[in-house]
């Protein structure tokens, strides 16, 4: 089994359906679809959620839980290379490009998994996994705690 990881508040830590992104859409799908974003590794995790947390709350920042996630290796998936990446980034809007990507995987439905390079690291992965796939009921939670960003990530007052 390939293992993944999601970085959520605790209150969250449980569900693997999506829900939290159906309203806001995502890097890789837009306002109204359900998606799970996670990365390869806790670390990746940790700077794709730390670069989310608006700057005025950098100085206290909050508790999650870090979720270790199996995926079945035999799930099938759909992978944006570096180089289509790359092509993605340097779009007009690559927001949007990378939204209709992540929104034609999700329509078709064919694929548990979109494997991408992440932003904040191209030369790393993220995971989305599509709630609706029947293949998500093999995916399950092997592990959780909680987890507390080091403090000197905390913007220093001056």
């Amino acid at each position: 089994m390939a293992s993944v990881w999601r970085l959520v508040p605790p209150r969250f830590a449980h569900f693997l359906d999506g829900e939290g992104s159906r309203s806001l859409g995502g890097r890789w799908h837009s306002p109204g679809g359900r998606v799970l974003y996670t990365s390869s590794h806790l670390s990746l995790c940790v700077l794709e959620v730390y670069v989310h947390i608006p700057t005025e709350e950098r100085d206290e920042l909050p508790e999650f839980e870090a979720l270790r996630i199996n995926i079945p290796d035999d799930t099938s998936r759909t992978e944006v290379s570096l180089q289509h990446f790359q092509q993605l980034m340097e779009d007009a809007d690559p927001l949007g490009a990378c939204q209709a990507v992540g929104d034609e995987w999700l329509s078709r439905g064919k694929d548990l998994i979109l494997q991408a390079p992440s932003v904040v690291v191209p030369e790393e992965t993220n995971v989305m996994l599509n709630p609706a796939h029947p293949r998500t009921r093999d995916v399950s939670i092997i592990a959780s705690r909680k987890f507390r960003f080091d403090p000197r990530l905390a913007l220093a007052r001056r």
